[in-house]
């Protein structure tokens, strides 16, 4: 199943969320509810996703790519670094807006798997970062709120340049099409 993503102006987007519990669901509806997340994540091309995100009020995500996923419910960033290094950022919730965002370097983690197992990792590069924003979803925190607003105003600059630029592609490829048709 895919969900349908929630606007950026949705509350759901900016209210912290409740943890999972065990009365929302049994072990198997833990797995199906990953599934359909993973699911949802590859349609929109993310390499994270946030229940919340969904429509769901509950403290859970997926991460990962085409073959590898995780589903962490319940997570928890127990320690970061002090060291922290900037990185654009993008989001399914802000399609076509990247950030340069400051993040720690690396992070020890807690979560539980589909499964109900409990995992502790550290998490280093694209895996540290990913955890981050995922985790600022289930907090209510979007990540255009970690940027400076001169970063925030350059990348909605950008985005907007880029959606002219494709808009003028889509024209012409349709102005080439009906060429092509009336020459026929």
């Amino acid at each position: 199943m895919i969900y349908k993503l929630l606007e950026p102006k949705h509350p759901m987007i900016h209210t912290k969320m409740t943890p999972w519990i065990e009365e929302n669901g049994s072990i198997e509806d833990r797995k199906e509810f990953a599934k359909d997340m993973v699911e949802t994540m590859r349609h929109y091309g993310g390499i994270g996703l946030s229940a919340n995100q969904v429509g769901y009020p509950t403290r859970m995500f997926v991460w990962g790519d085409n073959n590898n996923y995780i589903a962490c419910f319940n997570p928890q960033i127990l320690s970061e670094s002090d060291f922290k290094i900037p990185i654009e950022e993008g989001c399914l919730s802000y399609p076509g807006l990247f950030v340069k965002i400051y993040r720690p370097e690396d992070i020890y983690v807690q979560f539980e798997d589909e499964n109900g197992s409990i995992h502790n990792d550290k998490l280093e590069g694209l895996n540290c970062r990913v955890f981050q924003h995922e985790m600022d979803h289930m907090d209510g925190i979007d990540f255009t709120k970690r940027a400076s607003k001169l970063q925030l105003d350059i990348a909605k600059r950008k985005r907007k340049r880029g959606k002219l630029k494709l808009k003028r592609y889509q024209e012409k490829s349709e102005n080439k099409k009906l060429d092509n048709v009336l020459r026929l």
